[in-house]
């Protein structure tokens, strides 16, 4: 079914039977925000004494996932008409009339124990429409209690798996740059816990570009702290960093290939910068670019044979691709005069750059160049990179003095501010998913 995908929904039928997961009435939707289901996510059961920390922070972290995918309308528990001292755990003993009175289609709860520091957590999915549990989409988790609101984030996951036939992209993290620990920037990650973003680096310098490595383990940057553009390899987990490339060169941004092998990089060479690949050490291999335009902001194809970048090569900044032995250049770009920052999505059948037109805005178009669209159309935004699951992007969007990370669908249907506060945040760049 190409481009629809099957979501819970209320349907006017009679159902002549009810019970297991194959009772859930289906229709068809056409993506994030075209239709959001009322969802109730109840803090999970602990015991006799109801909830605990634990129990309620999954099913914050998880109904503020479901909201963010724009599937999904999360119901404020005020109206529940369960409590979790007397939850009910099975199809047979839920009362659909009463969630049904509540707006609700479709119910998750579940029970969560704690013991040692160590959590068991379990969690179902119940239609309302067809009274009936949906055992594909139950889960259960074991970990630390620490790793709580991963565990949100894999259960949101596996719903969207279940219902639209794609993984979620909420067990993954977003890098990017920002003033809010002074004026000048370092990079932070973002996580969809709900927590403040973490400082990741100390650089008291300019910081941009971040890019993950496909591990998820470490990432690229770029810092000024010698007063020319340097690129940085950051460790994530000991936030320990080291340089990417030999040698005192200037690099203006640099890429990981899919494998991890490999690096393109943005060199100034006398003012003239041109697209280099070189290996995973930083050893140069060959340069790809050759050309009096100003050649920057590579970026991979999944495949690793193409990437994409930036040129001036044709009088303005636009969009091209190229082979990764530097044949077949071709540009891709066509919505006004001036195009920026791509970024390849994960399934590489689309690319999402910015473009210079009321301001500046986000494009997304097909690979080749076909069937281009603008998913924002207000403000000023910038510097889009897509999910892991190729459904949603991430970009800064500047909504009145500071500008913010923003979470977007492929199709530009729903924006959702992620970032707040006093930091200018800039730069995004999406993680893979966690193993």
């Amino acid at each position: 079914m190409t481009g629809r995908r099957r979501l819970v929904v209320v349907a006017l039928v009679v159902l002549a039977w009810v019970g297991s997961a194959s009772a859930v009435v289906t229709a068809d939707i056409y993506g994030p925000g075209s239709t959001s289901v009322p969802i109730a996510v109840m803090p999970l059961k602990s015991g006799d004494a109801g909830s605990s920390p634990a129990g309620t922070r999954f099913a914050t972290v998880l109904g503020r996932d479901l909201e963010l995918s724009g599937y999904f309308d999360a119901l404020d528990p005020r109206t529940f008409p369960e409590r979790p001292e007397t939850m009910a755990l099975t199809a047979e003993t839920t009362d659909f009339a009463a969630w049904s009175a509540t707006g609700a289609q479709n119910i998750v709860k579940g029970t969560i124990s704690e013991s040692g520091g160590r959590v068991v957590l379990e969690a179902r999915m119940f239609d309302v429409p067809s009274r009936a549990e949906i055992t594909a989409a139950g889960r259960r988790y074991e970990g630390s209690a620490k790793d709580v609101p991963r565990m949100a984030h894999r259960m949101a996951d596996a719903i969207l798996e279940y219902l639209t036939g794609e993984r979620g992209p909420f067990d993954s993290s977003i890098l990017f740059t920002s003033t809010r620990g002074g004026p000048l920037k370092d990079v932070y990650q973002f996580t969809f816990d709900g927590d403040a973003p973490i400082r990741l680096t100390t650089e008291r310098a300019i910081v941009v570009a971040p890019r993950w490595h496909p591990s998820g383990d470490e990432a690229l940057f770029v810092s000024y702290r010698e007063h020319v553009p340097r690129l940085f390899r950051l460790a994530i987990g000991p936030r320990a960093v080291r340089s990417a490339v030999e040698g005192k060169v200037s690099i203006l941004n640099g890429a990981w290939s899919p494998d991890g092998s490999k690096l393109l990089v943005a060199r100034d060479v006398g003012g003239n910068t041109d697209i280099y690949l070189v290996d995973s050490a930083g050893k140069p291999l060959r340069q790809l670019t050759n050309h009096w335009g100003i050649d920057v902001s590579p970026t991979w194809a999944p495949d690793g044979r193409r990437f994409a970048f930036c040129s001036s090569r044709g009088g303005s900044p636009q969009i091209y691709v190229m082979n990764i032995d530097g044949s077949g250049v071709r540009r891709v770009s066509y919505h006004g005069s001036y195009n920026t920052s791509p970024s390849w999505a994960p399934r590489g059948d689309r690319i999402a750059y910015t473009t210079r037109e009321n301001g500046f805005q986000i494009v997304v178009t097909g690979a080749d160049g076909t069937g281009g669209r603008y998913v924002t159309r207000q403000g000023t935004n910038e510097d889009p990179s897509w999910a892991p699951d190729g459904r949603y992007l991430v970009y800064s969007g500047r909504r009145g003095a500071k500008r913010a990370l923003v979470m977007t669908d492929r199709e530009g249907r729903m924006q959702h501010e992620l970032t707040a506060g006093r930091g200018d945040d800039t730069s995004p760049a999406w993680s893979p998913w966690r193993d």
